[in-house]
């Protein structure tokens, strides 16, 4: 997916690129076995690298992270070689549907709210060939978590080109990718405000006062902020659960 360079100027500064909080990930991460002393992660959309620091204090095996923005990645790799991580932290610049691995590499892949990118189902899809027999998987997407949603809230992500499913309907693909469903996470509402829009609204006030003459530009930021009072609007209606998955 190709998005435009002041989308990513937005972004590149913020502590997140999507909703998420270090006590989900180490929830989720606790649910996932004792890896084996070789075992290898791979963290695919990995954005700047918060979840990628998380599993780094989680487990001192190796972490590849994944990205199609090569200044994310400079990110994660600054602050693995300001913290004594770049034996073990590598990055990997490639879209996450073209994944440059060979099959059953990874005992561990994780992607936080990211998937979404190719889809849930075409996600698992592309993934599941390079994790080990037993490994897991652990990924966030976004879910009903309320049945019968307004039509204000369904004709928002309708606009957004991605409908979210319920958590049933979300375990259901999980079975028929051919993975054994472990547990289910939800992301609080902190992962959401206070960790990413709230920077995220800082940010664009920020970037009105220099780039809000310009059409394009602040067409992307009224974008933004309406996802924003989107969230805060309906956010008893939908929100991210982490699948917690084995091969």
């Amino acid at each position: 997916m190709s998005l435009p360079p002041f989308f990513y100027q937005v972004f590149e500064s913020l502590p997140r690129q999507g909703p998420g909080s270090t006590e989900a990930t180490r929830k989720a991460f606790s649910l996932v076995p004792l890896l084996p002393n070789d075992a290898k992660i791979l963290d695919i959309g990995c954005g700047s690298g918060t979840q990628t620091r998380d599993l780094a204090a989680l487990t001192d095996r190796p972490i590849t992270a994944v990205d199609n923005h090569q200044p994310f990645l400079n990110a994660i790799a600054a602050w693995a070689g300001e913290h004594g991580k770049s034996g073990r932290i590598k990055t990997v610049c490639a879209s996450m549907d073209a994944l440059p691995f060979e099959p059953g590499q990874f005992d561990l892949i994780w992607s936080e709210g990211a998937i979404f990118i190719i889809g849930f189902e075409q996600g698992l899809a592309a993934w599941k060939p390079l994790l080990k027999k037993g490994g897991y998987m652990v990924v966030s997407d976004a879910a009903w978590f309320e049945q019968n949603p307004p039509d204000e809230l369904l004709q928002w992500w309708k606009a957004e080109g991605y409908t979210p499913a319920t958590e049933e309907e979300l375990a259901g693909r999980v079975k028929r990718a051919g993975l054994r469903l472990v547990a289910t996470v939800r992301l609080p509402e902190e992962g959401w405000w206070e960790n990413y829009y709230v920077p995220m609204l800082a940010r664009i006030a920020e970037l009105r006062k220099t780039h809000g003459t310009v059409p394009e530009h602040a067409a992307i930021l009224d974008s933004l902020e309406a996802e924003a009072e989107t969230y805060r609007k309906f956010k008893r209606y939908y929100g991210y659960t982490f699948f917690v998955m084995q091969n």
